[in-house]
């Protein structure tokens, strides 16, 4: 199987996803690391592009038709670092605090079991719970309000609720 046939114009929205999500651990973990606040801060900028990416992603597969498997599964991998690996780490290094590791347990859960549920479900109208990529908005939000540590934990769980609950959430298309 040759992976460059596989691969599409959108799908390199998916990999600039998943580089952003890359990067914000990166840097969160360097400005932690060099008690580097300006490096730390940048983090959730690019989980917030990573919701940009994502959106062109699916936008432009579904633009020039060009909607996938293979693209389906690189997007649900690009959201897994981006919104369910790079926020949790961002957060545990902000707190650093063990202390809540059940929420950070229960969103990564959850936040897979999204994705997993998602890949294997026929095509809807709505989506099934809520999208891993709000946490992309969510989480940089709660950081540039300045929220305390129990609002993030609260969230975290609840975020992780939302995501395999059957709730249904309207697509932006």
């Amino acid at each position: 199987m040759d992976l460059f046939k596989l691969v599409r114009i959108s799908d390199v929205f998916s990999f600039l996803n998943a580089i952003s999500g890359l990067l914000a651990i990166f840097l969160a973990i360097s400005g932690i690391l060099n008690n580097n606040p300006p490096m730390f801060n940048v983090a959730p900028i690019l989980i917030l592009a990573a919701v940009f990416f994502d959106y062109f992603d699916g936008k432009t597969a579904k633009m020039k038709k060009i909607e996938s498997e293979f693209g389906k599964q690189l997007d649900s991998f690009a959201d897994l670092v981006s919104f369910g690996v790079a926020p949790v780490v961002f957060i545990f290094l902000m707190f650093g605090d063990i202390a809540f590791l059940f929420a950070y347990i229960i969103f990564l859960v959850a936040g897979i079991t999204r994705l997993a549920r998602f890949n294997v479900t026929p095509k809807l109208d709505y989506f099934e719970g809520m999208p891993i990529t709000v946490n992309g908005v969510i989480f940089p939000l709660l950081y540039f309000l300045k929220v305390d540590a129990i609002v993030y934990y609260a969230a975290l769980v609840l975020s992780g609720v939302l995501m395999v609950s059957r709730i249904r959430v309207r697509k932006f298309s």
